[in-house]
């Protein structure tokens, strides 16, 4: 770049050719004087050579303008350490006091200058909404995405009706939702699943696999859930089962959180729907079925002898268990007494269920057909001493 002053007139700016080369100054005339200055901008990473402006004012503005580029990564620099200093801990505050304030489990904030990332455990998809949504409205503040990393907690069902499985429930993207033999559930069972990326999936569902087939193994209709860490039965049941099914649901979750809402029954063959699997010509069974409850038979309290009529009522039965054929098997159960010793209830009806079993075997049933036990106290007291004959 030359700079000189030609005929004492303004300033004139020339750049140089390459190969040219500056005379000294001695070897110049006066009214061609001239002078070259050069810079090496390599500090700066890049290198460039400026012509300065022809006249005083244009020439101040250059450099104002070079010295405005020159501060701007100044300005950013004193701009992000005010923001790390004074700003971030402050909005930092704010949004942390709201996620305490909602309840949230384990909550944590970062941000990234205004965007931030908010994490815990909330109670609800509802909780979830409003906790974001708050935030959100800070003045400067924006929750970048879904949120992801804020989680509300998931729930699984899996109940069976008529014999057919559904599963329903809230849980992640990820989680595989299946029974095991023998267990089978149709195609489209798990239709009622909800997935989400943000759901967290309940505690023991990756362990209750075994559980499933256990508690289902009995015919009936029953449900089971898994939701904020509890694990509730419900459907129909047998004092005996209850235990079983409450002892098993305890290696899925702490005994503590398990509850049942179960329905107790006088026994599996007492469930609501129950098909007899020894006898499956509809036709049949539903004749049998009709004359076998024509044959129930009442005990006087604490007595183990069988009134004449009564004894008629299982003669009658007798015959119709042969017409049905030697296939179809069999439950004598007798119905203990509310009231009383439970115990001694218990062997009573028992007993009496032996005495209704001897009269049939006499009269031509197989003693290989039917089984004889006491059955369980029935809901309302309404079957106390009595013994019934149920299909198998």
């Amino acid at each position: 770049m030359f700079i000189g002053e030609e005929n004492g007139s303004r300033p004139r700016v020339d750049w140089l050719e390459p190969g040219e080369r500056v005379l000294p100054p001695s070897s110049l005339k006066k009214s061609s004087c001239r002078a070259v200055v050069l810079r090496n901008a390599r500090d700066l990473n890049f290198s460039f050579v400026a012509s300065l402006p022809v006249d005083e004012h244009s020439f101040v503005k250059s450099f104002v303008v070079l010295a405005i580029l020159l501060l701007i990564p100044s300005i950013g620099y004193f701009h992000r350490q005010i923001f790390l200093s004074e700003l971030k801990p402050r909005l930092e505050s704010q949004v942390e006091g709201i996620l305490k304030e909602e309840g949230v489990v384990d909550p944590g904030v970062r941000l990234d200058y205004l965007d931030a990332f908010i994490s815990g455990a909330v109670d609800s998809d509802a909780q979830r909404a409003r906790v974001v949504a708050r935030v959100d409205g800070l003045s400067g503040v924006r929750v970048v995405g879904r949120a992801s990393e804020l989680r509300a907690p998931g729930w699984l069902r899996v109940e069976r009706e008529k014999g057919r499985f559904r599963a329903s429930g809230v849980v992640s993207e990820d989680l595989v939702v299946e029974l095991t033999a023998p267990l089978k559930a149709l195609p489209g069972w798990d239709t009622g699943l909800e997935r989400r990326e943000f759901v967290v999936d309940p505690v023991g569902v990756e362990t209750w696999a075994e559980f499933l087939a256990y508690y289902f193994r009995e015919q009936g209709d029953r449900s089971v859930e898994l939701r904020k860490g509890r694990l509730t039965i419900g459907g129909d049941t047998t004092s005996g089962l209850r235990i079983d099914w409450l002892s098993k649901a305890s290696e899925v979750v702490p005994k503590d959180m398990v509850s049942d809402e179960l329905v107790l029954r006088s026994s599996p063959y007492h469930f609501p729907g129950y098909q007899p699997e020894s006898l499956q010509n509809g036709t049949v069974l539903g004749q049998l079925r009709r004359k076998l409850n024509d044959s129930v038979v009442t005990f006087r309290p604490g007595s183990e002898e069988l009134q004449s009529g009564d004894r008629d009522k299982v003669i009658i039965a007798a015959r119709a268990i042969i017409t049905a054929g030697e296939g179809a098997r069999y439950a004598v159960g007798g119905h203990p007494a509310r009231d009383g010793n439970a115990t001694e209830n218990s062997r009573l009806a028992r007993l009496r269920a032996e005495i209704v079993g001897k009269i049939l075997v006499d009269h031509g049933v197989l003693p290989r057909q039917i089984e004889t036990s006491s059955f369980g106290v029935a809901p309302g007291g309404d079957r106390d001493n009595q013994v019934e004959i149920m299909v198998k």
